[in-house]
């Protein structure tokens, strides 16, 4: 499961729900339905097949206390799942309980598809205060608070255990990072970098052409790599939340990202450019760090399960480097969100509340599918793995620590295709961190202000 995944899809959203706002009155909603012994049937739609199995326990328990409700679960791939959402809202159709998204949310709050949970909150007493706070607020708008928090990831370094044991490398638990020299993030990738001669970046006669291991990879991912560098190295990403100017145009972004591209032409320790573009970066950077070629790369907790269950060697999970301004990972998290115009608003609400609640994040929390939103319960995530073997703490320090939050804001589908047009170029070497970081910084600004 890919939280900050292709969102391309996401520019065509707001006409897509604008289109169809005027056709999703309740009266001609098929979301939810009711038998002829009273039971209510509700839908909840997902995306990731792993935190389904999880779902699935925890609505067997909603269901036993309380029988006069039947949910159906339906899951479908990210991008599947975003399509098929829009065109149902469009329609009226939309599931009564869903997974939602900051990438999403603003469009779907503006255009009226959620349904209000702040009255519902008051009436039942819920203790909001057991959430993390800058969860809860992610689905915040004009007062209203339109989901519940369900999880949360935050982003750290993958490595492969046997292989910085054959190098006799010490493991990459206290590194450091910096644009002017790297760091000793460098330094170790390069001891862990291997052209077919046997030599590392720095050696004489060392091959940058034809490099059969590498230590590190960079590759063009907003959330699960470069917005972390930026961060670390002073620069702010967006001015405010529903904000619509973005700051890393400033000599700190430039500079990050110009330390990032060093890593790829000037010290090699990662792959070449070409490997690490938006459209494949991350699902190369996996699939070479599964077949043993790759001996760090960051990503997302999201990706534990299917990265762990497909490696023949033992994964470790280390902390981000500390950079200039310390140690800063993005933290995300999803909600549950109640289509605005189910056809049971009453029992929707009594599915959000129990999917919200300990009793149900606590399945979720000990079975490992997923950091729970509910602050206490973390550690029985970390338990479930530690049992597999794998120690995941890392993810929970760094989520009480310095955090950003992705930009939640109108207009972002536009503007990450322009970012992503302009930093793949930089990724092939056709345009310098500069000019790449000002033009797709302007070119975002644009969209977000609604002029283009």
């Amino acid at each position: 499961m890919k939280r900050i995944a292709k969102i391309g899809i996401l520019a065509g959203v707001s006409a897509i729900l604008m289109g169809g706002v005027a056709a999703c009155g309740s009266s001609t909603s098929n979301s939810g339905s009711s038998s002829g012994n009273g039971k209510v049937t509700l839908t909840y739609m997902l995306w990731d097949p792993n935190e389904e199995v999880g779902y699935k326990k925890s609505i067997a328990e909603f269901e036993k206390k309380h029988p006069n409700i039947q949910v159906n679960i339906e899951q479908y791939p990210w991008a599947q799942y975003w399509q098929k959402l829009q065109t149902e809202m469009a329609a009226g159709t939309a599931p009564d309980v869903f997974w939602d998204h900051v990438t999403y949310f603003p469009t779907f709050v503006k255009n009226g598809q959620l349904l209000d949970l702040s009255p519902y909150i008051k009436q039942d007493h819920v203790d909001t205060s057991i959430y993390y706070p800058q969860l809860l607020k992610q689905y915040q708008y004009n007062g209203g608070t339109y989901g519940l928090p369900k999880d949360w990831d935050t982003i750290a370094i993958f490595y492969n255990k046997d292989m910085f044991k054959k190098e006799g490398v010490p493991a990459p638990t206290n590194l450091t990072w910096n644009p002017t020299d790297g760091g000793s993030l460098v330094k170790v990738a390069e001891k862990m970098t291997i052209d077919n001669n046997g030599k590392h970046p720095g050696d004489p006669g060392f091959d940058p052409n034809h490099v059969k291991q590498y230590g590190f990879m960079a590759y063009n991912s907003n959330q699960s790599f470069y917005y972390n560098f930026m961060a670390e190295n002073g620069a702010k990403i967006i001015n405010k939340q529903f904000g619509n100017k973005l700051l890393f145009d400033s000599p700190q972004g430039i500079q990050a990202m110009q330390g990032i591209m060093d890593m790829i032409n000037k010290y090699h320790i990662s792959p070449p450019g070409a490997e690490g573009t938006n459209a494949n970066g991350n699902a190369n950077a996996q699939k070479l760090f599964e077949q043993g070629k790759l001996a760090m790369y960051m990503d997302g907790d999201w990706n534990l399960t299917p990265v762990v269950s497909s490696c023949k060697f033992h994964v470790g999970v280390a902390l981000l480097p500390i950079g200039p301004q310390g140690r800063v990972s993005v933290m995300n998290g999803l909600s549950d969100a109640i289509y605005a115009h189910t056809k049971h608003p009453k029992e929707a609400w009594e599915l959000e509340k129990w999917l919200a609640s300990p009793q149900s994040e606590r399945i979720l929390a000990s079975g490992g599918y997923v950091w729970p939103g509910i602050q206490k319960l973390a550690p029985l995530f970390a338990d479930s793995w530690q049992k597999r073997g794998v120690d995941v703490t890392p993810f929970l320090e760094e989520s009480k620590g310095k955090t950003i939050s992705f930009p939640i804001t109108f207009n972002w589908g536009q503007a990450d295709t322009a970012i992503n047009k302009e930093f793949d170029l930089m990724w092939l070497g056709k345009v310098s961190p500069s000019e790449a970081v000002k033009t797709a910084v302007q070119q975002a600004n644009a969209a977000l202000q609604g002029n283009q």
